[in-house]
């Protein structure tokens, strides 16, 4: 299910006013500068999954938030639905005096510039304390700036290049008095400063290149750019100043984020018997994709991944994408421990065919302790279907009984369901797909099974939207096919 914030709880003393838009909950705000001595409106885009647990989002800092934001928050959402780029929070700051603020100094066309320092400061000790302290950022920064905007994130990068971890400069003025910031450029980047960061500038393809100072600025890059730094300058033919935008932010976003597409690995642990081998499986996978099976994070000389890696003996795998210039790729540990096969019980008396249940109601974000509740129904069902639920929301059911098991084998158990959902398997808690989402990712664990009958437990529960309850295994050993378990494999014992 997906939940659109309305109003944050960690913003409740704030007078915020949210809309949704495509994707995103846009919260109209405002913050008073002590450095910029006035009140900045910001607009700030709260992407759908933010109310999930233990995440955080890489936060973008548009410029001319007038007219950019179209360009930078549909694309963000898109590039992330396609499997390109985390999601990530859109901050856009919006302008009062954009000359004063973007230029490093005035001119004769431009005579209140001179205040690119001071918004500078402003980004670094109040807008991104503010947002990282009221929003669930994580420490990874983009600032995206259009023309003049370009020419101020160039001179961020250079003055304080630690503020932000990549940088979109499209279409930028480096032609503004007579090119100050290629020769600002040409002597910063002598000086020892940490320049681990990226940049992608963009430009109008012929005299476009040569007008606004790109090329200029191209030449210094290759010179003397320090070796931390990684660039890219890519021009578009039949653009404008105006148009050249829409494609700068998906090529740009593409580059700061090339390699961080998500991928998953299942199961998420296992159990190996001495002597038998299990697999990883790896969707999403993609050419920066490493693993290691001793516990070391993985490099850039380390195995490459395949869509699935064989698990001959206990061990701890690791993998990770060691291509991208997102700073924050995550390493996916999938931990496989020595263990026996299991034993169920071989007592079939009194069993006969079903699941025994007992319905609630209440509104939760989690799953409950039942055992402290009153059902509202019980009885028996044939599988974990819930066409018995009383509502389509705000309930609760906890299934019990035994699952059949007829062979012996490595079992990959998953469970799927929208909401949350806990499956005691052997009087022990072993899948949990907890909290508020859909049905679309398993929770995939490896278990060795004897033939037996094992106690089964399975709390869920629906707060609004889809429900979905399955449980399952999977088969086959080149083409790996899901299968939710039938009414066959369910008993209970009267």
């Amino acid at each position: 299910m997906k939940i659109k914030i309305i109003i944050l709880a960690a913003l409740s003393f704030l007078s915020l006013r949210a809309f949704p838009q495509d994707g995103y909950t846009v919260l109209h705000d405002s913050i008073k500068s002590e450095i910029l001595k006035q009140s900045r409106k910001i607009d700030i885009f709260i992407p759908d999954g933010y109310d999930a647990k233990n995440v955080k989002f890489p936060v973008i800092y548009v410029l001319d938030a007038d007219g950019r934001d179209q360009h930078i928050v549909p694309t963000a959402r898109f590039l992330f639905m396609n499997n390109k780029m985390p999601r990530a929070i859109v901050v856009g700051v919006m302008n009062i005096d954009r000359n004063h603020d973007f230029l490093p100094d005035s001119s004769s066309s431009a005579k209140t510039g001179g205040g690119a320092d001071n918004f500078v400061s402003f980004f670094r000790n109040e807008l991104v304390p503010y947002v990282d302290k009221n929003f669930k950022t994580e420490n990874f920064r983009i600032l995206v700036g259009h023309s003049y905007g370009g020419l101020f994130a160039m001179h961020c990068l250079l003055t304080d290049p630690e503020l932000f971890d990549a940088y979109l400069a499209i279409d930028p003025s480096f032609w503004y008095k007579n090119q100050m910031q290629v020769k600002s450029a040409a002597a910063e980047f002598q000086k020892s400063k940490n320049w681990k960061r990226s940049i992608f500038i963009t430009g109008r393809e012929g005299d476009g290149m040569k007008s606004m100072g790109i090329n200029a600025m191209e030449k210094v890059l290759k010179g003397s750019a320090p070796k931390d730094l990684s660039w890219k300058i890519t021009s578009y033919r039949n653009e404008d100043h105006g148009s050249v935008t829409f494609k700068s932010a998906y090529d740009g976003l593409r580059y700061i984020f090339n390699g961080s597409e998500s991928f998953a690995v299942y199961p998420m642990s296992g159990i190996i018997p001495e002597g038998t081998s299990a697999f990883a499986l790896i969707q999403g996978n993609n050419p920066g994709l490493r693993y290691t099976t001793d516990g070391t994070e993985p490099g850039i000389k380390s195995s490459v991944c395949k869509d699935k890696i064989i698990i001959n003996k206990p061990c701890t795998l690791k993998i990770k994408n060691v291509f991208t210039k997102y700073g924050n790729a995550p390493v996916v540990t999938r931990i496989f421990s020595p263990g026996t096969y299991l034993n169920g019980t071989d007592n079939t008396a009194d069993l006969k065919p079903g699941l025994k249940y007992s319905y609630y109601e209440g509104v939760w974000d989690s799953v409950p302790d039942y055992s402290k509740l009153t059902p509202k129904k019980t009885g028996v069902n044939e599988s974990t279907d819930l066409g018995f639920a009383l509502k389509r929301d705000s309930f609760g059911v906890r299934f019990e009984g035994y699952l059949h098991i007829t062979k012996k084998d490595l079992y990959y158990l998953w469970v799927t369901s929208d909401d949350g959902a806990k499956v005691y398997f052997n009087n022990e808690l072993f899948l949990n797909n907890d909290g508020l989402h859909s049905a679309d990712n398993p929770v995939v664990k490896v278990l060795p099974l004897n033939p037996g009958y094992y106690p089964l437990r399975i709390d869920y529960f629906e707060r609004t939207g889809d429900q979905s309850l399955n449980i399952g295994y999977v088969t086959g050993t080149k083409e790996l096919k899901p299968v939710p378990f039938t009414k066959d494999a369910f008993f209970i014992r009267e």
